[in-house]
């Protein structure tokens, strides 16, 4: 999709309280825990990566997928959506927990406000490269330390299926999957330093889904 009002349009779908309702249905069942496992998993040894960190933003939030576990690992913790319907459903889950009507098109936190930002199950989503752009910029500006993001990369068994059954038209679309080398490429020109890439399934190249850990410039300065 390389329209970007169209792209937000899609992603706008996330509002509608009838898809909240049964989001979280992709976490239950069989494979749901296993799903959920892993993703912590590659968290942490993507948090292993970074500086150590204090404070964490963890948008989009959803229904609260990590309002537990990213606090239960001792940071101060803020979740933040444009969903208010998917924000309702994660301060009925999470009580405690802070959250936010946050917009990644413009969010209105200060540089550097946060040590780390944290932004799962997205990136995959948005098609158009000038959005996905503007998305990084905007994680990478109120970081201080770093970034962990998730993406779809093509060099996988998954993705290599999805896009031949695209090209035999048993799909509407390829799948959302981009090359390592681009999605390095697009961290950088954000402000980004790619510190560690953990994929999320092991062997890595059965899975599509891959986490980075990313250092802002000031924190890699100082690393070094």
């Amino acid at each position: 999709m390389s329209d970007p009002e169209a792209q937000r349009d899609k992603l706008a779908a996330y509002r509608d309280p009838s898809l909240v309702a049964c989001y979280d249905e992709r976490w239950r069942g069989l494979r749901g825990p296993g799903r959920n496992r892993r993703k912590q998993r590659a968290l942490l040894r993507a948090l292993a990566a970074l500086p150590k960190v204090e404070s964490v933003l963890d948008i989009p939030c959803g229904t609260g997928r990590f309002s537990a576990f990213l606090p239960g690992l001792g940071l101060r913790y803020v979740g933040g959506d444009a969903s208010l319907a998917m924000l309702v459903e994660a301060r009925r889950k999470f009580p405690a927990a802070h959250f936010a009507a946050l917009d990644l098109v413009r969010l209105p936190l200060a540089d550097r406000s946060v040590d780390l930002v944290v932004c799962i199950r997205l990136m995959h989503l948005v098609r158009d490269a000038q959005l996905r752009a503007a998305f990084l910029r905007e994680l990478a500006r109120v970081a201080r330390v770093g970034v962990i993001v998730d993406f779809r990369q093509r060099s996988s068994l998954r993705a290599w299926l999805g896009i031949a059954r695209h090209r035999l038209g048993l799909r509407a679309k390829e799948p959302g999957a981009l090359r390592l080398e681009q999605i390095r490429a697009e961290l950088e020109v954000a402000g980004l330093e790619v510190a560690a890439i953990v994929p999320v399934r092991r062997p890595a190249w059965i899975g599509d889904k891959v986490v980075f850990a990313a250092r802002t410039k000031a924190a890699s300065r100082t690393a070094r």
